[in-house]
């Protein structure tokens, strides 16, 4: 009958369970001597082996699978259980990255475009709360538009970047193009050493708005200086609208106050006030792995476990029955000394080389390590193929 209450013998038959008992006891130097431990001792010392082993294969799983679990419902059990490689983890920055270029993936969240209307003389605008600012489209110009062509010619007309209707200078198809774009580059190096570029800042406003303040400072179109009807855009102005894109940062989707929820937007909490989380995996430490048990492992992890579990028994033994008394038994008219410290220092031994072991046997069947070896097989494959005749193709 099983005394180990642990899961980590569960399945094994009565048979097995006997001949790993003896098994051990002989390995400990039974029948010929005694071996001062009762059977769920030794089957203690087996549990521990398949916990340690178990604590090696799942911290194996979360350096190569994290990556692939993170975000999954944490009640999930990942032991012993294959993860396909949904590259989730790369997705969900790749996601991040191209919100703020405007293109999000998921449709969680819209992009919207909203205008502030300018005022001349007026440098601060307010933002509303709950807008997560994207871009503020409040640039200089392109200056290589204003010399598409010669700047001289009085008979350019309609060139823009869409193109010229009429070109009307000879120059214009005579002169080399980086003529154009150093000119074009002068004039904007002239501009921000003896003038101003467009520019801006976002400061934190009162009640979660924000402070946008534009440089240089909006002016009127008009040449008195005065304010014109009609807004402060064209001619020499600065434009009489801006425009600004933006997250709508209210409700849970998109916030990232609320980022945990936002994974799980179906999460309403949990009953238990100590309870945290949101019911999804966000680090190693919620990653549902379970010890194995032994009847689950292949013939390769139960010899290890085996070697294991004699190493405890051993040190087991050393320390806690042959250690008594300091291993000094004493009988009439003499003194006996047992071999309580060879027990303890072999067993230690056994139980380092074992986990050295084992770790160096992990790290060369990472998911890393697999590919370069698969890699290299393919490449001396093909330097093999290249030695070989070329076959005859017949058409």
């Amino acid at each position: 009958m099983s005394f180990c209450t642990d899961r980590c013998l569960s399945g094994m038959s009565e048979t097995d369970r006997t001949q790993l008992l003896n098994r051990i006891r002989r390995k400990l130097g039974a029948p010929v001597m005694q071996v001062e431990l009762e059977d769920e001792q030794i089957e203690e010392c087996i549990c521990e082996s398949i916990e340690e082993y178990s604590t090696y294969i799942n911290n194996w799983v979360l350096i190569n699978r994290l990556g692939e679990i993170l975000g999954l419902p944490s009640d999930m059990d990942f032991t012993l259980k294959y993860i396909s490689n949904s590259l989730y983890f790369e997705k969900s920055f790749g996601k991040a990255i191209a919100e703020q270029a405007g293109v999000g993936t998921d449709g969680t969240r819209e992009l919207k475009t909203t205008s502030i209307v300018l005022t001349a003389g007026t440098q601060n605008y307010i933002i509303p709360a709950n807008r997560e600012v994207n871009d503020v489209l409040w640039y200089t110009p392109s200056f290589i538009n204003l010399f598409g062509l010669d700047p001289f010619a009085n008979t350019n007309i309609a060139f823009s970047e869409f193109g010229a209707s009429f070109a009307g200078h000879t120059l214009y198809h005579v002169m080399p193009v980086f003529d154009t774009i150093m000119t074009a580059q002068a004039a904007k190096l002239r501009n921000r050493v003896r003038g101003s570029e467009y520019s801006y800042i976002i400061r934190p406003g009162a009640d979660g708005t924000k402070v946008l303040t534009l440089y240089p400072i909006p002016m009127p179109n008009n040449a008195n200086g005065g304010a014109s009807a009609g807004g402060i855009g064209g001619g020499a102005g600065t434009p009489g609208t801006m425009f600004y894109c933006y997250y709508d940062r209210a409700g849970n989707y998109g916030n990232p106050d609320y980022s945990g929820y936002t994974a799980n937007p179906g999460f309403t909490g949990h009953t238990n006030e100590n309870f945290q989380g949101n019911g999804l995996v966000s680090t190693p430490a919620d990653a549902k792995l379970n010890y194995i048990a032994y009847v689950q492992l292949n013939s390769v992890a139960q010899t290890w476990v085996k070697k294991y579990a004699q190493a405890l028994s051993k040190e087991l033994l050393g320390i806690g029955i042959r250690g008594k008394f300091n291993g000094q038994l004493p009988i009439p008219d003499a003194e006996l000394t047992l071999n309580k410290d060879d027990l303890i220092s072999t067993a230690r031994e056994d139980k380092k080389e074992l986990k050295d072991e084992l770790k160096l046997q992990l790290d060369e069947l990472s998911y890393n390590k697999i590919m370069e070896n698969r890699a290299l097989i393919q490449e001396n494959v093909n330097k093999a193929l290249s030695y070989g005749p070329m076959g005859i193709y017949l058409w």
